[in-house]
């Protein structure tokens, strides 16, 4: 589900304008695909460990398999819990998770829609969810509109 909604806050705060500008390099259905993903009942202990999460996350963009130039980061949370990131090339990718709840917060921004999809496949291949709700955001739609 794409999002295409605009509704400037004028609740106090002077609302901004939106400026056209002619740009020939913007795709017509955006410049990129962000995924958020809410993924439940993943194992306690995939969630839990630093380095599960660290080879999940540079086994999912191929950046092991491959060689490319990647950065996987994690940091561990006492007693448990992990965040890490991942940036390469095609995509990056963000995690949090709350392994005592089963569940892991994940955004995963790509080049096009088929890059994206694929790491989701991977992620959900390596954190083995019960049950998973994805969001899909177009960045970097061009918006036909008259002054705002």
């Amino acid at each position: 589900m794409a999002l295409s909604i605009l509704s400037p806050v004028r609740a106090g705060i002077e609302a901004m304008r939106i400026q056209r500008c002619a740009s020939s390099h913007v795709a017509e259905n955006g410049m990129s695909t962000h995924l958020l993903v809410e993924m439940w009942r993943s194992p306690f202990s995939i969630l839990a460990d630093a380095q599960t999460i660290k080879k999940a996350l540079s086994r999912t963009n191929g950046c092991v398999a491959t060689g490319k130039d990647c950065s996987v980061r994690v940091h561990q949370f006492d007693p448990y819990g992990v965040s890490g990131t991942y940036n390469g090339p095609n995509a990056h990718i963000l995690i949090h998770t709350w392994p005592e709840n089963g569940y892991a917060a994940i955004d995963i921004f790509s080049r096009g829609k088929d890059g994206a999809y694929k790491v989701l496949e991977k992620m959900k291949e390596e954190l083995q969810p019960e049950y998973l709700h994805v969001l899909e955001v177009q960045r970097g739609q061009l918006i036909n509109m008259e002054d705002t």
